[in-house]
Protein backbone atom coordinates (compact mmCIF):
# COMPACT_ATOMS: atom_id res chain seq x y z
CA UNK A 1 0.00 0.00 0.00
CA UNK A 2 3.14 2.48 0.87
CA UNK A 3 4.32 2.23 -2.96
CA UNK A 4 0.57 2.22 -3.97
CA UNK A 5 0.19 5.69 -2.29
CA UNK A 6 3.04 6.74 -3.43
CA UNK A 7 2.62 6.49 -6.89
CA UNK A 8 -0.61 7.95 -6.65
CA UNK A 9 1.12 10.91 -4.95
CA UNK A 10 3.81 11.34 -8.02
CA UNK A 11 1.67 11.14 -10.38
CA UNK A 12 -1.10 13.82 -8.73
CA UNK A 13 2.06 16.02 -8.07
CA UNK A 14 2.82 16.00 -11.85
CA UNK A 15 -0.59 16.70 -12.29
CA UNK A 16 -0.78 19.80 -10.42
CA UNK A 17 2.61 20.94 -11.70
CA UNK A 18 0.92 20.96 -15.30
CA UNK A 19 -2.38 22.18 -13.86
CA UNK A 20 -0.88 25.37 -12.23
CA UNK A 21 1.08 26.56 -15.46
CA UNK A 22 -2.54 25.82 -17.78
CA UNK A 23 -4.33 27.84 -15.04
CA UNK A 24 -1.67 30.98 -15.58
CA UNK A 25 -1.97 30.52 -19.00
CA UNK A 26 -6.07 30.44 -18.34
CA UNK A 27 -5.89 33.35 -16.70
CA UNK A 28 -3.86 35.14 -19.23
CA UNK A 29 -5.75 35.28 -21.44
CA UNK A 30 -7.46 38.01 -23.05
CA UNK A 31 -8.89 36.72 -26.38
CA UNK A 32 -11.01 34.00 -27.61
CA UNK A 33 -7.84 32.30 -28.90
CA UNK A 34 -6.01 32.20 -26.07
CA UNK A 35 -8.69 31.10 -24.00
CA UNK A 36 -10.05 28.78 -26.24
CA UNK A 37 -6.02 26.92 -27.09
CA UNK A 38 -6.12 27.02 -22.62
CA UNK A 39 -8.97 25.20 -22.34
CA UNK A 40 -8.04 22.90 -25.15
CA UNK A 41 -4.90 21.82 -22.98
CA UNK A 42 -6.47 21.70 -19.80
CA UNK A 43 -8.48 18.55 -21.36
CA UNK A 44 -5.63 17.07 -22.88
CA UNK A 45 -3.79 16.87 -19.53
CA UNK A 46 -6.86 15.06 -17.89
CA UNK A 47 -7.05 12.85 -20.43
CA UNK A 48 -2.83 12.54 -20.53
CA UNK A 49 -3.12 12.18 -16.26
CA UNK A 50 -6.47 9.62 -16.80
CA UNK A 51 -4.17 7.50 -18.97
CA UNK A 52 -1.35 7.13 -16.28
CA UNK A 53 -3.66 6.47 -13.96
CA UNK A 54 -5.48 3.37 -16.02
CA UNK A 55 -1.46 2.08 -16.73
CA UNK A 56 -0.46 2.36 -12.77
CA UNK A 57 -3.47 0.49 -12.14
CA UNK A 58 -3.26 -2.33 -15.04
CA UNK A 59 -0.05 -2.87 -13.69
CA UNK A 60 -0.67 -2.75 -10.24
CA UNK A 61 -3.27 -5.37 -10.83
CA UNK A 62 -1.08 -7.25 -12.98
CA UNK A 63 1.48 -7.85 -9.94
CA UNK A 64 -1.06 -9.03 -7.74
CA UNK A 65 -1.07 -12.83 -7.47
CA UNK A 66 -4.39 -13.45 -6.35
CA UNK A 67 -5.62 -11.31 -9.28
CA UNK A 68 -3.35 -12.75 -11.83
CA UNK A 69 -4.42 -16.60 -10.47
CA UNK A 70 -7.93 -15.58 -10.29
CA UNK A 71 -8.18 -14.29 -14.12
CA UNK A 72 -5.81 -17.16 -15.67
CA UNK A 73 -8.79 -19.57 -13.80
CA UNK A 74 -11.28 -17.72 -15.61
CA UNK A 75 -9.59 -18.47 -18.87
CA UNK A 76 -9.00 -21.47 -18.19
CA UNK A 77 -12.39 -22.30 -17.65
CA UNK A 78 -13.55 -21.12 -20.40
CA UNK A 79 -10.96 -22.42 -22.73
CA UNK A 80 -12.11 -26.01 -21.15
CA UNK A 81 -15.17 -25.34 -22.47
CA UNK A 82 -13.75 -25.89 -25.71
CA UNK A 83 -11.44 -28.53 -25.23
CA UNK A 84 -8.41 -26.12 -24.64
CA UNK A 85 -5.46 -26.34 -22.21
CA UNK A 86 -3.82 -23.06 -21.31
CA UNK A 87 -0.26 -22.64 -20.26
CA UNK A 88 0.97 -20.00 -18.28
CA UNK A 89 3.87 -18.56 -20.25
CA UNK A 90 6.28 -15.29 -18.28
CA UNK A 91 4.68 -12.06 -18.52
CA UNK A 92 5.37 -9.60 -21.48
CA UNK A 93 4.72 -6.12 -22.24
CA UNK A 94 1.85 -5.20 -24.17
CA UNK A 95 0.43 -1.71 -25.10
CA UNK A 96 -2.86 -0.60 -25.31
CA UNK A 97 -4.97 2.34 -26.27
CA UNK A 98 -7.17 4.56 -23.45
CA UNK A 99 -10.19 6.23 -23.65
CA UNK A 100 -8.33 9.25 -23.22
CA UNK A 101 -6.53 8.55 -26.05
CA UNK A 102 -3.00 7.72 -25.00
CA UNK A 103 -1.26 4.64 -25.50
CA UNK A 104 0.28 3.10 -22.64
CA UNK A 105 2.58 -0.36 -21.75
CA UNK A 106 2.67 -2.94 -19.17
CA UNK A 107 4.13 -6.06 -18.10
CA UNK A 108 1.61 -8.89 -17.79
CA UNK A 109 0.88 -12.60 -17.31
CA UNK A 110 0.59 -14.44 -20.81
CA UNK A 111 -1.33 -17.96 -21.28
CA UNK A 112 -1.09 -19.68 -24.95
CA UNK A 113 -3.02 -22.60 -25.83
CA UNK A 114 0.19 -23.97 -27.99
CA UNK A 115 1.25 -27.03 -26.08
CA UNK A 116 5.09 -27.06 -24.61
CA UNK A 117 7.33 -27.83 -27.22
CA UNK A 118 5.32 -27.02 -30.17
CA UNK A 119 6.14 -25.00 -32.93
CA UNK A 120 5.18 -21.74 -33.53
CA UNK A 121 2.67 -20.79 -36.06
CA UNK A 122 0.48 -17.85 -37.38
CA UNK A 123 -1.93 -16.21 -35.20
CA UNK A 124 -5.59 -17.64 -35.46
CA UNK A 125 -8.66 -16.02 -36.12
CA UNK A 126 -8.48 -14.27 -32.14
CA UNK A 127 -4.35 -14.32 -31.66
CA UNK A 128 -2.80 -17.96 -30.00
CA UNK A 129 -3.43 -16.89 -26.44
CA UNK A 130 -4.52 -14.31 -24.13
CA UNK A 131 -3.12 -11.74 -21.42
CA UNK A 132 -5.69 -12.76 -18.51
CA UNK A 133 -5.79 -9.31 -16.42
CA UNK A 134 -6.35 -7.62 -19.11
CA UNK A 135 -9.06 -9.83 -20.34
CA UNK A 136 -10.83 -9.75 -16.95
CA UNK A 137 -10.85 -6.01 -17.35
CA UNK A 138 -11.98 -6.19 -20.78
CA UNK A 139 -9.01 -5.15 -22.41
CA UNK A 140 -8.60 -6.35 -25.87
CA UNK A 141 -7.59 -5.57 -29.39
CA UNK A 142 -4.65 -3.28 -27.83
CA UNK A 143 -8.04 -0.48 -26.45
CA UNK A 144 -9.49 -0.76 -23.08
CA UNK A 145 -13.42 -1.24 -23.01
CA UNK A 146 -14.76 2.39 -22.36
CA UNK A 147 -12.41 3.20 -25.51
CA UNK A 148 -14.29 0.40 -28.01
CA UNK A 149 -17.30 1.15 -26.75
CA UNK A 150 -16.38 5.24 -27.20
CA UNK A 151 -15.02 4.65 -30.98
CA UNK A 152 -17.91 2.27 -32.10
CA UNK A 153 -20.74 4.57 -31.15
CA UNK A 154 -18.99 7.03 -33.32
CA UNK A 155 -18.56 4.73 -36.31
CA UNK A 156 -21.77 4.26 -35.80
CA UNK A 157 -23.36 7.29 -35.30
CA UNK A 158 -20.97 9.11 -38.02
CA UNK A 159 -22.02 8.89 -42.08
CA UNK A 160 -18.41 7.43 -42.37
CA UNK A 161 -15.62 6.06 -40.73
CA UNK A 162 -13.23 9.36 -41.35
CA UNK A 163 -16.23 11.67 -39.99
CA UNK A 164 -16.07 9.62 -37.20
CA UNK A 165 -12.51 9.38 -36.60
CA UNK A 166 -11.90 13.20 -37.40
CA UNK A 167 -14.61 13.59 -34.02
CA UNK A 168 -12.39 11.50 -32.16
CA UNK A 169 -9.55 13.06 -33.15
CA UNK A 170 -11.20 16.49 -32.07
CA UNK A 171 -11.52 14.76 -28.75
CA UNK A 172 -8.59 13.91 -28.15
CA UNK A 173 -8.31 10.25 -29.36
CA UNK A 174 -6.51 9.20 -32.40
CA UNK A 175 -7.14 5.73 -33.99
CA UNK A 176 -6.04 4.68 -37.63
CA UNK A 177 -8.80 3.83 -40.17
CA UNK A 178 -8.47 0.04 -39.84
CA UNK A 179 -8.28 0.07 -35.95
CA UNK A 180 -11.81 2.16 -35.96
CA UNK A 181 -13.29 -0.47 -38.08
CA UNK A 182 -11.55 -3.09 -35.85
CA UNK A 183 -12.97 -2.01 -32.83
CA UNK A 184 -16.52 -1.00 -34.10
CA UNK A 185 -16.96 -4.29 -35.62
CA UNK A 186 -15.65 -6.11 -32.45
CA UNK A 187 -18.28 -4.18 -30.31
CA UNK A 188 -21.00 -5.48 -32.63
CA UNK A 189 -20.19 -8.67 -32.42
CA UNK A 190 -20.23 -8.62 -28.39
CA UNK A 191 -23.49 -6.76 -29.36
CA UNK A 192 -25.23 -9.32 -31.12
CA UNK A 193 -23.85 -12.35 -29.19
CA UNK A 194 -25.72 -10.58 -26.44
CA UNK A 195 -28.72 -10.14 -28.24
CA UNK A 196 -28.47 -13.58 -29.37
CA UNK A 197 -28.28 -15.10 -26.22
CA UNK A 198 -31.48 -12.84 -24.78
CA UNK A 199 -33.61 -14.11 -27.90
CA UNK A 200 -32.70 -17.73 -26.79
CA UNK A 201 -33.44 -17.26 -23.15
CA UNK A 202 -36.78 -14.79 -22.90
CA UNK A 203 -39.22 -17.59 -23.37
CA UNK A 204 -42.35 -15.15 -22.26
CA UNK A 205 -42.78 -11.97 -21.73
CA UNK A 206 -42.47 -10.25 -18.52
CA UNK A 207 -45.06 -9.26 -16.22
CA UNK A 208 -43.62 -5.53 -15.69
CA UNK A 209 -41.39 -3.12 -17.84
CA UNK A 210 -41.61 -0.11 -19.63
CA UNK A 211 -44.24 -1.33 -21.68
CA UNK A 212 -46.63 -2.19 -18.83
CA UNK A 213 -49.74 -0.48 -18.63
CA UNK A 214 -49.22 1.50 -21.48
CA UNK A 215 -50.68 1.78 -24.98
CA UNK A 216 -48.17 0.17 -27.46
CA UNK A 217 -47.76 0.58 -31.14
CA UNK A 218 -44.97 -1.74 -33.22
CA UNK A 219 -44.09 -1.32 -36.78
CA UNK A 220 -41.80 -3.35 -39.39
CA UNK A 221 -40.05 -2.04 -42.46
CA UNK A 222 -37.83 -3.09 -45.08
CA UNK A 223 -34.70 -0.80 -46.65
CA UNK A 224 -32.53 -1.52 -49.15
CA UNK A 225 -28.54 -1.37 -49.22
CA UNK A 226 -25.92 -3.44 -51.36
CA UNK A 227 -24.08 -6.21 -49.45
CA UNK A 228 -20.88 -7.97 -51.37
CA UNK A 229 -19.71 -11.69 -51.31
CA UNK A 230 -15.75 -12.70 -52.23
CA UNK A 231 -15.76 -15.75 -54.97
CA UNK A 232 -12.89 -17.79 -55.76
CA UNK A 233 -10.39 -17.08 -57.95
CA UNK A 234 -7.17 -14.97 -58.42
CA UNK A 235 -7.66 -12.07 -57.12
CA UNK A 236 -7.30 -8.73 -59.52
CA UNK A 237 -4.61 -6.69 -60.44
CA UNK A 238 -3.55 -4.96 -57.64
CA UNK A 239 -4.13 -7.88 -55.09
CA UNK A 240 -7.69 -6.87 -54.66
CA UNK A 241 -10.11 -9.83 -54.38
CA UNK A 242 -12.81 -10.82 -56.65
CA UNK A 243 -16.51 -10.35 -55.26
CA UNK A 244 -19.65 -9.91 -56.41
CA UNK A 245 -22.60 -7.69 -54.85
CA UNK A 246 -26.31 -8.06 -54.91
CA UNK A 247 -28.96 -5.39 -53.47
CA UNK A 248 -30.46 -6.93 -49.71
CA UNK A 249 -33.37 -6.12 -47.98
CA UNK A 250 -32.46 -5.31 -44.46
CA UNK A 251 -35.78 -5.43 -41.74
CA UNK A 252 -36.23 -2.63 -39.43
CA UNK A 253 -38.28 -2.32 -36.53
CA UNK A 254 -39.62 0.18 -33.90
CA UNK A 255 -41.24 -0.13 -30.49
CA UNK A 256 -42.77 3.29 -29.09
CA UNK A 257 -45.41 4.31 -26.54
CA UNK A 258 -48.16 6.95 -27.30
CA UNK A 259 -50.46 8.60 -24.49
CA UNK A 260 -54.42 8.54 -24.90
CA UNK A 261 -54.28 11.84 -26.85
CA UNK A 262 -52.15 9.41 -29.46
CA UNK A 263 -48.83 11.89 -29.43
CA UNK A 264 -45.78 9.77 -28.74
CA UNK A 265 -44.81 9.41 -25.22
CA UNK A 266 -41.31 10.77 -25.04
CA UNK A 267 -40.56 9.51 -21.20
CA UNK A 268 -39.99 6.05 -22.58
CA UNK A 269 -37.47 6.08 -25.49
CA UNK A 270 -38.24 4.18 -28.85
CA UNK A 271 -36.33 1.06 -29.59
CA UNK A 272 -34.70 0.22 -32.66
CA UNK A 273 -33.41 -2.46 -34.00
CA UNK A 274 -32.61 -4.21 -37.55
CA UNK A 275 -31.60 -7.25 -39.15
CA UNK A 276 -30.07 -8.95 -42.44
CA UNK A 277 -32.35 -11.72 -42.02
CA UNK A 278 -35.60 -12.70 -43.34
CA UNK A 279 -39.46 -11.61 -42.52
CA UNK A 280 -39.38 -14.43 -39.61
CA UNK A 281 -36.07 -13.18 -37.75
CA UNK A 282 -37.42 -9.29 -37.57
CA UNK A 283 -40.37 -10.69 -36.04
CA UNK A 284 -38.83 -12.60 -33.94
CA UNK A 285 -36.33 -9.99 -32.61
CA UNK A 286 -39.61 -7.77 -32.31
CA UNK A 287 -41.11 -10.49 -30.20
CA UNK A 288 -38.20 -10.35 -27.99
CA UNK A 289 -38.23 -7.07 -27.59
CA UNK A 290 -41.51 -6.36 -26.55
CA UNK A 291 -41.32 -9.44 -24.49
CA UNK A 292 -38.33 -8.57 -22.64
CA UNK A 293 -40.11 -5.18 -22.09
CA UNK A 294 -43.33 -6.42 -20.58
CA UNK A 295 -45.78 -6.09 -22.95
CA UNK A 296 -48.21 -9.09 -21.82
CA UNK A 297 -49.60 -6.27 -19.32
CA UNK A 298 -49.67 -3.47 -22.11
CA UNK A 299 -53.54 -1.98 -22.33
CA UNK A 300 -53.02 -2.13 -25.87
CA UNK A 301 -50.37 -3.38 -28.94
CA UNK A 302 -50.54 -2.14 -32.17
CA UNK A 303 -49.11 -3.20 -35.36
CA UNK A 304 -48.63 -0.39 -37.94
CA UNK A 305 -47.29 -1.48 -41.36
CA UNK A 306 -47.46 -1.14 -45.14
CA UNK A 307 -49.20 -3.66 -47.22
CA UNK A 308 -46.69 -5.76 -47.45
CA UNK A 309 -47.87 -9.34 -47.60
CA UNK A 310 -44.58 -10.88 -44.99
CA UNK A 311 -46.09 -8.14 -42.70
CA UNK A 312 -49.89 -9.10 -42.09
CA UNK A 313 -48.92 -13.22 -42.02
CA UNK A 314 -47.08 -12.78 -39.47
CA UNK A 315 -48.87 -10.62 -37.00
CA UNK A 316 -51.26 -13.07 -35.21
CA UNK A 317 -48.70 -15.42 -34.27
CA UNK A 318 -46.62 -12.56 -32.84
CA UNK A 319 -49.66 -11.68 -30.90
CA UNK A 320 -49.90 -15.39 -29.17
CA UNK A 321 -46.04 -15.34 -29.31
CA UNK A 322 -45.85 -11.95 -27.08
CA UNK A 323 -48.74 -12.78 -24.70
CA UNK A 324 -51.61 -9.82 -25.80
CA UNK A 325 -55.10 -11.25 -26.19
CA UNK A 326 -56.98 -10.76 -29.26
CA UNK A 327 -58.95 -7.77 -27.40
CA UNK A 328 -55.91 -5.55 -26.93
CA UNK A 329 -54.18 -6.72 -30.53
CA UNK A 330 -54.72 -4.28 -33.54
CA UNK A 331 -53.86 -4.41 -36.86
CA UNK A 332 -53.29 -1.59 -38.83
CA UNK A 333 -52.59 -1.06 -42.25
CA UNK A 334 -50.42 2.40 -42.94
CA UNK A 335 -53.40 5.55 -44.13
CA UNK A 336 -50.90 7.18 -47.09
CA UNK A 337 -49.89 3.58 -48.58
CA UNK A 338 -53.35 3.02 -49.08
CA UNK A 339 -54.21 6.24 -49.89
CA UNK A 340 -51.51 6.15 -51.96
CA UNK A 341 -52.90 3.19 -53.68
CA UNK A 342 -56.08 5.19 -54.59
CA UNK A 343 -53.86 7.81 -56.26
CA UNK A 344 -53.03 5.57 -58.27
CA UNK A 345 -56.09 3.66 -59.65
CA UNK A 346 -57.17 7.73 -60.29
CA UNK A 347 -54.52 7.96 -61.95
CA UNK A 348 -55.27 5.31 -64.44
CA UNK A 349 -58.38 6.68 -65.48
CA UNK A 350 -56.35 8.57 -68.54
CA UNK A 351 -60.10 8.78 -69.55
CA UNK A 352 -60.91 11.32 -67.12
CA UNK A 353 -60.08 14.94 -66.74
CA UNK A 354 -57.46 16.29 -63.95
CA UNK A 355 -60.35 17.66 -61.97
CA UNK A 356 -62.64 14.32 -62.34
CA UNK A 357 -59.60 11.89 -61.21
CA UNK A 358 -59.13 14.84 -57.85
CA UNK A 359 -62.39 14.68 -57.07
CA UNK A 360 -62.94 10.51 -57.28
CA UNK A 361 -60.00 10.42 -55.26
CA UNK A 362 -61.21 13.08 -52.54
CA UNK A 363 -64.23 11.19 -52.26
CA UNK A 364 -62.61 7.75 -51.46
CA UNK A 365 -60.01 9.38 -48.96
CA UNK A 366 -63.13 11.04 -47.01
CA UNK A 367 -64.75 7.45 -47.09
CA UNK A 368 -61.09 5.82 -46.22
CA UNK A 369 -61.00 8.39 -42.99
CA UNK A 370 -64.04 7.29 -41.96
CA UNK A 371 -63.20 3.48 -42.37
CA UNK A 372 -65.92 2.70 -44.81
CA UNK A 373 -64.27 0.44 -46.68
CA UNK A 374 -67.47 -1.64 -48.08
CA UNK A 375 -68.40 2.17 -49.95
CA UNK A 376 -64.88 2.00 -51.30
CA UNK A 377 -64.75 -1.23 -52.64
CA UNK A 378 -68.44 -0.23 -53.86
CA UNK A 379 -66.87 2.78 -56.32
CA UNK A 380 -64.28 0.17 -57.38
CA UNK A 381 -66.25 -2.56 -58.46
CA UNK A 382 -68.37 0.13 -60.30
CA UNK A 383 -64.70 1.59 -62.25
CA UNK A 384 -63.47 -2.11 -63.08
CA UNK A 385 -66.91 -3.60 -64.08
CA UNK A 386 -65.42 -4.43 -67.58
CA UNK A 387 -61.87 -4.99 -66.61
CA UNK A 388 -62.20 -8.38 -64.78
CA UNK A 389 -58.58 -8.83 -63.76
CA UNK A 390 -57.89 -5.76 -62.12
CA UNK A 391 -60.99 -5.81 -60.40
CA UNK A 392 -59.97 -9.27 -59.10
CA UNK A 393 -56.91 -8.17 -58.11
CA UNK A 394 -57.86 -4.49 -56.58
CA UNK A 395 -60.83 -7.06 -54.26
CA UNK A 396 -57.81 -9.19 -52.81
CA UNK A 397 -55.95 -6.57 -51.17
CA UNK A 398 -59.39 -4.67 -49.99
CA UNK A 399 -61.12 -7.50 -48.70
CA UNK A 400 -56.83 -8.97 -47.04
CA UNK A 401 -57.02 -5.69 -45.24
CA UNK A 402 -60.36 -4.71 -44.76
CA UNK A 403 -60.46 -4.84 -40.87
CA UNK A 404 -57.10 -3.28 -41.34
CA UNK A 405 -58.62 -0.06 -42.31
CA UNK A 406 -61.10 1.02 -40.09
CA UNK A 407 -59.35 4.34 -39.39
CA UNK A 408 -62.09 6.51 -38.60
CA UNK A 409 -62.76 4.72 -34.80
CA UNK A 410 -58.86 4.42 -34.28
CA UNK A 411 -58.66 8.20 -35.03
CA UNK A 412 -61.30 9.07 -32.71
CA UNK A 413 -59.66 6.74 -30.04
CA UNK A 414 -56.19 8.52 -30.75
CA UNK A 415 -54.55 5.48 -31.94
CA UNK A 416 -52.03 5.90 -34.64
CA UNK A 417 -52.83 5.05 -38.32
CA UNK A 418 -49.40 5.79 -40.01
CA UNK A 419 -46.28 4.15 -40.23
CA UNK A 420 -44.23 7.34 -40.67
CA UNK A 421 -42.35 6.44 -37.34
CA UNK A 422 -40.47 3.47 -38.76
CA UNK A 423 -39.85 4.63 -41.83
CA UNK A 424 -38.10 7.48 -40.89
CA UNK A 425 -36.06 4.54 -38.99
CA UNK A 426 -35.13 2.96 -41.98
CA UNK A 427 -34.08 6.93 -43.02
CA UNK A 428 -31.81 7.51 -39.99
CA UNK A 429 -30.45 3.73 -39.13
CA UNK A 430 -30.14 2.32 -43.01
CA UNK A 431 -30.18 5.08 -45.41
CA UNK A 432 -28.04 7.95 -44.22
CA UNK A 433 -25.10 5.31 -43.35
CA UNK A 434 -25.35 1.59 -44.87
CA UNK A 435 -26.86 2.63 -48.07
CA UNK A 436 -25.04 4.78 -50.73
CA UNK A 437 -23.44 5.04 -54.24
CA UNK A 438 -20.54 2.44 -54.23
CA UNK A 439 -20.82 0.89 -51.16
CA UNK A 440 -21.41 -2.38 -50.64
CA UNK A 441 -21.07 -4.32 -46.84
CA UNK A 442 -20.01 -7.98 -45.97
CA UNK A 443 -23.25 -9.30 -44.51
CA UNK A 444 -21.93 -9.77 -40.80
CA UNK A 445 -20.81 -6.39 -40.58
CA UNK A 446 -23.82 -4.41 -42.05
CA UNK A 447 -25.93 -6.66 -39.18
CA UNK A 448 -23.27 -5.36 -36.73
CA UNK A 449 -23.09 -1.74 -37.59
CA UNK A 450 -26.85 -1.84 -38.27
CA UNK A 451 -27.39 -2.80 -34.55
CA UNK A 452 -25.14 -0.79 -32.89
CA UNK A 453 -27.01 2.64 -34.87
CA UNK A 454 -30.30 1.75 -34.52
CA UNK A 455 -29.74 1.55 -30.33
CA UNK A 456 -27.44 4.67 -31.18
CA UNK A 457 -30.66 6.52 -32.62
CA UNK A 458 -33.19 5.51 -30.43
CA UNK A 459 -30.91 7.12 -27.36
CA UNK A 460 -30.66 3.37 -26.45
CA UNK A 461 -26.50 3.59 -26.25
CA UNK A 462 -26.08 2.94 -22.66
CA UNK A 463 -28.06 -0.25 -22.64
CA UNK A 464 -26.18 -1.70 -25.22
CA UNK A 465 -23.11 -0.78 -24.09
CA UNK A 466 -24.21 -2.92 -20.91
CA UNK A 467 -24.50 -5.68 -22.99
CA UNK A 468 -21.16 -5.14 -24.81
CA UNK A 469 -19.36 -5.50 -20.93
CA UNK A 470 -20.99 -8.62 -20.52
CA UNK A 471 -19.66 -9.98 -23.57
CA UNK A 472 -16.66 -8.56 -24.05
CA UNK A 473 -14.45 -11.32 -22.92
CA UNK A 474 -12.13 -13.60 -24.30
CA UNK A 475 -13.92 -16.67 -26.29
CA UNK A 476 -11.34 -19.45 -27.49
CA UNK A 477 -11.74 -20.77 -31.22
CA UNK A 478 -9.50 -22.95 -32.71
CA UNK A 479 -8.75 -24.28 -36.10
CA UNK A 480 -6.39 -27.09 -34.69
CA UNK A 481 -5.95 -29.64 -31.98
CA UNK A 482 -2.81 -27.30 -31.54
CA UNK A 483 -3.99 -23.99 -31.82
CA UNK A 484 -5.65 -21.72 -29.67
CA UNK A 485 -7.93 -18.61 -30.27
Amino acid sequence: MDELASKLDEVAAAFRRRLDEVVVAMLQSRTPQDFSAAERTLVELAQGTSSDVVAFVVQTLSADVGVRRGALAEVRERASDGGIEMRLERDRETEFQTLGGKKVVVKTSYATARPRGAARSGRGASGTGVYPVLDLLGISERGTPALRLRVGHAVSEANSVTSARELLAASGIEVDHKGALRWTYGVAEDALLGRAEGIRSTLESATTGPLAGRRVVAAVDGGRINVRRRVPGRPKKGGRKKFVTEWREPKVLTIYVVGPDGKRDRTIPPVLDGTMGDADAVFELLAYHLMRLGVASATELVLVGDGAPWIWARGQRLRERVGVCAERFIEIVDYFHVSERLSEVADAQTEWSEEERKAWLRRQKDQLKLGNVETIEGALRLLYKHKKNELKSQMDYWERNRERLRYGGWRARGIPIGSGAVESAVRRVINLRLKGASVAWLEDHAEGVLHLRAYAKSGRWTELEGTVLAHCRWRPTVRSAHQGA
